[in-house]
């Protein structure tokens, strides 16, 4: 009988995979100088279209097979608080970037930055994608050191993942895309079956 509700369940899924768009609202956040845009511009290629701005932020729509995404750029100079917690709580995904040779005082700010972030939207969770970017550099940090410069760990009521990437270079793009569809599938799954639940953990199997 378990056997036949998973068929039935998975039938389902791949109905709604084919018939249904998933529109997905993706922030991207971090402190200045951290790479967003560049990544911005590198993880979504030649689908990404410049639609204006919203609140200070760059606003693109993104398209791919059954997948739309709206994504917003946020600046990072001069972090208003405000302005992060209107597109964090608008969103249905965190990209958090940070440049992954900064020194050990941009590494603080980052932290605290999230930390804050995260501890005034408490009763908002958001699925999250935390970049160290620049790891082209020779002094960038790898996936590990990156958590456990963030608190990543401490964050458990969500699903965390990290990955080391470099525009410059190319390096774990395509990871970016592939966790974006997988958040598109996840929504597309709860809008179909009514279902969102999932053990929340850090990802430390992402890619290095």
């Amino acid at each position: 009988m378990l056997e036949v509700c998973k068929k039935l369940r998975k039938k389902l899924v791949d109905i709604c995979n084919s018939i249904f768009v998933v529109r997905l609202r993706v922030v991207v956040l971090g402190l200045g100088r951290s790479g967003k845009s560049t990544i911005v511009m590198k993880a979504f290629r030649d689908g990404l279209r410049y639609v204006g701005r919203q609140r200070g932020a760059r606003v693109y729509e993104y398209n791919e097979g059954c997948m739309s995404c709206v994504v917003y750029d946020v600046p990072g100079r001069r972090v208003s608080k405000a302005r992060w917690d209107y597109f964090y709580r608008k969103c249905d995904v965190l990209l958090y970037c940070v440049d992954s040779s900064e020194s050990p005082g941009k590494w603080t700010g980052a932290r605290e930055e999230l930390k804050s972030l995260l501890y005034r939207n408490a009763w908002t969770k958001r699925s999250m994608l935390v970049l160290g970017t620049k790891n082209e550099r020779k002094d960038a940090l790898g996936c590990i050191d990156i958590i456990l410069r963030l608190g990543l760990l401490d964050i458990t009521d969500r699903e965390v993942s990290c990955f080391s990437v470099s525009a410059r270079e190319d390096v774990n793009m395509e990871c970016i895309r592939a966790w974006i569809r997988e958040q598109c599938d996840l929504l597309r799954e709860k809008n179909c079956l009514g279902v969102g639940t999932r053990e929340w953990t850090v990802d430390l199997n992402s890619c290095l």
